[in-house]
């Protein structure tokens, strides 16, 4: 006891020693298990990011990829806009006549073609152009037989309804009528192609039937499509259509008159020219032989100084009547499927010329 006592500093010392070291090793015992955890949850934290790191390679450069996204939609909302200016000067609606039809009674289409008939013969025969089966009359020129009378006969692709009109519904009625302004304004064309010196010959007008009484009634004005439907628009879904096919006999100026008149809605889908040969006569001019000798060769006298150069002309027409282009239904059908930007969306529709469909699309 005295020992302690004259050491009482030692013991003093010892004993905060034993304290802190029970203390700590205390302390350790109690965090050693939240180490572990801590390492733990350290190892599972470099896992998620190597997870998330892999995850994220395939949209590496998406920044990149979306700027060249919104560079294309800038291109293809450019393209769709010209492709609307496209087709809307091929339609022509101001110009059309299917779209500035204003809806008739049968009875008076009937009327109306009975008064065509007369009108468009009158027309041809004021303004050279003869008619198949036609009474001769007038002088004869070197490029075509003496002009002719208009043929009573001639329908203009539309024979089968002189003097007889069937029962036709009201809707093909109305697309018949269409078709009869049409062949009126295309024999305007023709008769304008000819000139006063230089008559051309009209040889037919055929025209695709518009329904099922016409094809049943149309006869020989029938135009037969099947060899055709390579040549024309409407068979690849783009557009709708109604065709014709005009032959005529005359030289190249006629035929490129014609072809000069035929602007959208009218477009040519084929043009045939061929040698006529129902003619073979040539325009000859006597040899006045030399005059400084007096006399002309006797073994030529006299030479072809023009030939006939007559060829027929064989054009398919196919009229533009509806051009199938409903944007409404084609973003609709898309925006189904996927998800779009709103404002992305937004730009490409005012960029692309459909800015009215903006609120439809975007709710």
């Amino acid at each position: 006891m005295k020992f302690v006592k004259s050491n009482l500093l030692f013991f003093s010392v010892l004993l905060t020693a034993l304290v802190v070291f029970s203390v700590l090793m205390t302390f350790s015992l109690m965090t050693s298990g939240k180490i572990e955890d801590l390492k733990s949850e350290i190892s599972d934290a470099e896992s998620r990011i190597k997870s998330q790191r892999s995850e994220k390679m395939p949209f590496e450069g998406l920044d990149y990829e979306l700027d060249m996204a919104r560079k294309d939609l800038v291109r293809l909302a450019a393209l769709e806009r010209a492709q609307n200016r496209l087709w809307g000067q091929v339609l022509a609606s101001e110009n059309n006549l299917s779209k500035t039809w204003k809806k008739k009674s049968p009875e008076s289409i009937n009327s109306s073609l009975i008064r065509q008939y007369t009108q468009l013969r009158e027309l041809c025969r004021s303004k050279n152009v003869v008619l198949p089966g036609g009474s001769q009359g007038g002088p004869a020129t070197p490029f075509l037989d003496t002009p002719s009378q208009p043929a009573e006969e001639f329908g203009f692709g539309l024979k089968s309804y002189d003097g007889n009109w069937p029962n036709f519904s009201s809707e093909e009625a109305q697309l018949l009528g269409v078709q009869i302004e049409i062949i009126k304004q295309l024999v305007g064309f023709v008769s304008e192609s000819a000139t006063k010196d230089y008559p051309l010959r009209l040889a037919y007008i055929h025209r695709e039937p518009v329904g099922e009484t016409d094809e049943g009634n149309i006869g020989d004005d029938l135009l037969e499509l099947d060899d055709r439907k390579a040549s024309l628009l409407k068979t690849h879904g783009i557009l709708d259509s109604t065709c014709f096919e005009i032959q005529f006999v005359g030289i190249t100026s006629h035929a490129r008159t014609f072809l000069n008149s035929l602007r959208p809605p009218y477009l040519l889908r084929k043009l045939v020219v061929e040698r006529d040969t129902d003619d073979t006569s040539t325009a000859f001019s006597p040899d006045l032989g030399d005059p400084a000798f007096g006399n002309s060769s006797p073994e030529s006298s006299e030479l072809p100084i023009v030939q006939d150069v007559r060829s027929k002309f064989t054009f398919l027409i196919e009229y533009v009547t509806g051009v199938d282009r409903d944007a409404e239904a084609f973003f609709t059908g898309i925006l189904e499927n996927v998800e779009a930007d709103d404002q992305s969306l937004r730009d490409f529709l005012e960029a692309s010329g459909h800015g009215a469909l903006t609120e439809t699309l975007i709710e």
